[in-house]
């Protein structure tokens, strides 16, 4: 029986040995190369050239690479220019849009994803297919909710409808938009939680927003502190903003729903407690018209004497005035009721005064232009600075409205007839809350009529039963 010999694997000692292994393949004989001995030459790459630190070329130099962070590692990018101060713009947009990146914003500019992938086609209940759009709610950002809510005019967000707001709040929710976008920005809706509401406030009460306004005719800008009831004030529109939209399916969940209140109800100042004594109205007049502000005394007393809005006595114009009827027809706000105002004396000899000294159809003009009403902000300040100088607590023109309600109490009115002469629909539960007051020296002459001895029922000629007044008669007779 013949042996073999089985030789050796050529490939396996060959890589034991370190040596090129041989094998035929179809008569050609081909040698291993031994893989210890080869050299692989790696591919060289051209070295940037730095022109300045930030900034350098590569290869022919045709353009500028700028370095910057991603993903927490310095790259290059090119700037697709070989212009320098071309080159420094693209690098402040990488560094801002790296920001942005990080901080949860992305560019208002940035191209919607309108290349999202299409969900399938699914079916309803009646087994036909239904095309389901994308959504999109990913790629909106605030401004993008709050365009909306503008253009949808400030509507009131309930289950079943939508309820449209009065002229007088959207006009106070337009105010409060411009912080909004101020701080906002285009940052991702989405996004937003509620320690973006925290550091909002810590903003805004800090004097982060840079305020616009006239005064003395004159556009200015300053740094303004809002405060918390501000603060809840304008969150309370962001919030109605994101419910429009979760209502309109641009958004699944309204993120700030559960943020709270910033604002100790305890704290709020109400109405009554901004108004003035009429002592103290009189010594507020006094210095308005000592200090050369004839218009500014005149509105006070005006709004005192009327219980309006400042908004409401600013529009006023002297063709409003019957004075045959002795009313005033008056275009109330916030859907405000029963549009007149009783021409009381104090008030009739106060728009005389003011008639034979007027130079407009409005009551109370602008001092720049004529055909335009006063500035309510600069009255505001006014008036606080007046109430300062005499020494009394704060004074606004809301408690000028008080002060009407107050003196309408005290003459004996009821809560209802005062909500209904000063245009509140809402009724006497927020004329009792909010406005009324009842002075000491009134509560202590009222209260001086109180009785603590008296009987409180007196019985005139008595009935006696017939057996007492037999008694009555035998012991008489004795």
């Amino acid at each position: 029986m013949a042996t073999t010999s089985s030789a050796p694997n050529s490939s396996s000692t060959a890589a034991a040995t370190g040596s090129g292994a041989t094998r035929v393949v179809q008569g050609e004989t081909r040698t291993t190369p031994n893989f210890e001995h080869v050299i692989t030459q790696k591919k060289s790459y051209a070295k940037f050239k730095i022109i300045i630190p930030g900034f350098a070329t590569k290869g022919n130099g045709t353009r500028i690479f700028v370095r910057v962070m991603r993903n927490g590692k310095w790259t290059w990018l090119s700037t697709h220019t070989d212009d320098l101060e071309l080159a420094k713009l693209w690098k402040q947009k990488y560094d801002r849009k790296a920001w942005l990146l990080k901080e949860g914003f992305v560019e208002k500019e940035a191209a919607v994803e309108d290349q999202a992938t299409r969900q399938k086609p699914e079916n309803n209940q009646n087994g036909k297919t239904q095309n389901t759009k994308p959504n999109n709610s990913s790629s909106l950002t605030v401004d993008d909710i709050l365009d909306n809510y503008v253009g949808a005019g400030h509507p009131t967000v309930r289950k079943r409808r939508l309820k449209p707001k009065a002229p007088r709040s959207i006009k106070n929710e337009t105010d409060c938009l411009r912080p909004l976008r101020e701080y906002f920005r285009s940052k991702l809706a989405s996004g937003t939680t509620l320690g973006d509401c925290d550091e909002y406030r810590a903003w805004r009460n800090g004097g982060g927003y840079l305020a616009k306004f006239m005064l003395r005719g004159h556009a200015v800008e300053k740094k303004t502190k809002g405060g918390d009831r501000s603060v809840d004030l304008e969150l309370i529109v962001l919030s109605n903003a994101f419910e429009l939209a979760v209502r309109q399916g641009k958004l699944e969940t309204n993120p700030i729903r559960d943020r709270g209140r910033y604002a100790d109800e305890a704290n709020i100042r109400h109405c009554r407690e901004v108004a003035p004594t009429p002592k103290g109205l009189a010594l507020i007049v006094a210095w308005l018209i000592s200090k050369g502000f004839p218009q500014d005394a005149n509105l006070t007393n005006y709004l005192a004497f009327t219980g309006e809005r400042l908004g409401e006595a600013l529009s006023s114009r002297w063709a409003q005035v019957q004075w045959a009827d002795e009313i005033i027809n008056v275009k109330r706000l916030k859907r405000g009721v029963f549009p007149f105002v009783l021409l009381l004396p104090e008030l009739a000899a106060l728009l005389r005064r003011m008639k034979r000294k007027a130079k407009s159809d409005l009551l109370f003009p602008s001092p720049f232009n004529p055909a335009t009403p006063r500035d309510a902000s600069s009255f505001r300040r006014r008036l606080a600075q007046a109430a300062r100088a005499c020494g009394l607590s704060h004074v606004t023109p809301q408690g000028l409205r008080s002060y009407f309600v107050t003196q309408a109490r005290q003459s004996g009115l009821t809560d209802a007839e005062i909500a209904q002469l000063i245009g509140d629909k809402t009724g006497p539960s927020l004329i009792s809350e909010v406005y009324g007051d009842v002075r000491p020296d009134h509560l202590l002459a009222v209260a001086r009529n109180i009785k603590l001895t008296a009987r409180t029922r007196q019985i005139r000629n008595p009935v006696v039963p017939r057996k007492s007044r037999r008694k009555a008669s035998r012991r008489n007779r004795r």
